[in-house]
This record gives structure tokens, C-alpha cells and sequence, in this order.
């Protein structure tokens, strides 16, 4: 019986012809949170798309509507048609109220989805709304700290995936606007944190990757090393690679502040913490 009610509702739906657009959309949204069905969700998404033709002139709905079609598009894995709609309302509609969640969608599905392999895509896609870096920063570092801000709910002590998604890709995206910023070189490593926090290593690998390779660009190039070396070491325990990188830290900034640090963590590499304390007796 379950089954045969959103059916019933869709053809109900489907007669109404041109009528009251927002109000099918309102039912469509009821089905679709009792019964997700890709059926459901196809027409849902039909529907967003013309009513999103008739509120052209209205900037807050707009921005709103838009972040909900791509939603619905990233559920059917369309993740370059939201990233078209997103860039659209974005470009289009900045003043809507639902903007700044936009910004923050679109950098998640350029980053992980879009561009998953190559993030200069991502970047390029995104300088092409904000080619001034100046303006990207001001834009990107507001929306940013209030992820950051938010992104913990301080009542049951978790994490709000999607806001933690949100601010490490824009958070990448940012640094790849805006060069040689201490506030966005900040940001960038706090969203680095945040993937270890989050147990995401290959992502945390892969930005320190980007500063490493994008030297020029960073001042905390030797911040970066480490901290690689560092998670191959405390987080994966693969010591090969540790090894490998905390050598490489000291042939290169021997006189950098985390050199002692790394020698340590060489003499204690692979070492239980009994073995460590032990050797502190000897």
C-alpha cells in the first residue's frame, strides 16, 4: 500500500498540467522524503527546473530552488548538470539569500566529484566566477569561518558531514585563488585537520601534495612535509613512508623549526609508547 501512494500522487501530479507549479512541488517534495524513489526524484527535478524558469526576477527564491535541484541532481549522480545549476544561480542570482550555501555546494561537487582527480579543474572552474583574488577571499573566508564555526553541533558532539565537506573543498579552492595568504594558507590547513579528524588521510595527503607542488605559492612548504611525513607515521603506520619524508624534511629545512621534532620521530619510528618510554631510562 506504501508503494501505490507516491504512484497515485505522481499521476495526480502529471493531470494537473500547468497549475499551481509550487504546490506540486510541494507535494512532489512530500513523496520524495516518505518514499526517495529514483522515479520520484526525476520528476521532483523536472519540476524544480520550470519553476526555476518562472523565478527569474526573484533572487532569494532562485538561490533557493537552485540549491535543491542540484541536490536532487547530485542524488541521481548528475554532478555536472548541479555544478551548471549552482554556477548559474550563483552567476546570476549572488544577492539570494541562499548564495553563500551554493558557493560551498559547487566547491564540493567540482572537488570531489567534477574534478575528483585533478583539482586545477576545480580551481579554473571557480576563477572563472571570482577571477579577482582579492574578491574571492573576501567572498570564500566569511563563508568558511562560519562552516567552521557550525560544523560541530555542540549538542550531541558530532560532526555535520556536509558542512565539513563544504569547508574543506572551499577551503582548497580558496588557496588556489588567492597565493601566499597567511589567513587562507590557515584556512587550507585546518581543512587538512579537519580530513584527519575525519579519518580522511588521502585527502589530507593530497592537500599537502598541492602545497608541495604549488611551493611558490605557500610559505608553510615545510609545514607541509612534515605534517606528511607525520600522518604516514601517527596515522596510517606506514613507516617506510614516514621514513622516507621526515629525511627528506631534514636534507631540505635542517634549520626549520619542527627539525627536532622530525629527528625524534625518526629515532622513535615504529615504536610502541612502552618502547619509547623505556628508552627514556637508558
Amino acid at each position: 500500500m506504501n508503494k501505490i501512494i507516491p504512484f497515485l500522487l505522481l499521476t495526480f501530479l502529471w493531470s494537473c498540467g500547468n497549475g499551481d507549479m509550487s504546490g506540486k512541488i510541494a507535494q512532489l517534495e512530500k513523496a520524495h522524503a516518505e518514499t526517495p524513489t529514483t522515479e520520484v526524484k526525476k520528476e521532483l527535478l523536472a519540476s524544480y527546473t520550470t519553476y526555476l524558469n518562472e523565478l527569474k526576477d526573484d533572487a532569494n527564491s532562485y538561490s533557493q530552488f537552485a540549491h535543491k535541484k542540484a541536490m536532487i541532481e547530485m542524488d541521481l549522480n548528475q554532478y555536472q548538470n548541479a555544478g551548471i545549476t549552482l554556477t548559474s544561480a550563483i552567476q546570476n542570482h549572488d544577492s539570494g539569500v541562499n548564495t553563500n550555501a551554493n558557493i560551498g555546494l559547487l566547491s564540493s561537487v567540482l572537488v570531489n566529484h567534477v574534478h575528483a582527480t585533478k583539482l586545477d579543474g576545480a580551481i579554473a572552474d571557480f576563477q572563472k566566477l571570482f577571477p579577482d583574488p582579492a574578491k574571492a577571499k573576501s567572498t570564500f573566508s566569511p563563508i568558511i569561518n562560519s562552516l567552521g564555526e557550525t560544523m560541530l553541533d555542540e549538542k550531541t558532539g558530532s560532526w555535520d558531514r556536509l558542512k565539513v565537506r563544504d569547508f574543506i573543498s572551499l577551503s582548497r579552492i580558496q588557496a588556489g585563488i588567492v597565493k601566499n595568504d597567511d589567513d587562507v594558507q590557515k584556512s587550507l590547513f585546518n581543512a587538512a585537520n579537519m580530513s584527519v579528524a575525519t579519518k580522511n588521510y588521502d585527502q589530507a595527503l593530497a592537500i599537502y601534495d598541492y602545497v608541495l607542488t604549488n611551493s611558490d605559492d605557500f610559505s608553510k612548504t615545510p609545514t607541509a612535509l612534515f605534517l606528511k611525513g607525520f600522518t604516514y607515521d601517527e596515522h596510517l603506520k606506514n613507516f617506510d613512508e614516514a621514513k622516507k619524508y621526515y629525511n627528506e624534511f631534514l636534507e631540505k629545512y635542517p634549520e626549520d623549526g619542527y627539525a627536532e621534532s622530525v629527528k625524534a620521530s625518526l629515532k622513535n619510528l615504529g615504536k610502541s609508547a612502552e618502547e619509547i618510554i623505556e628508552s627514556f631510562g637508558k
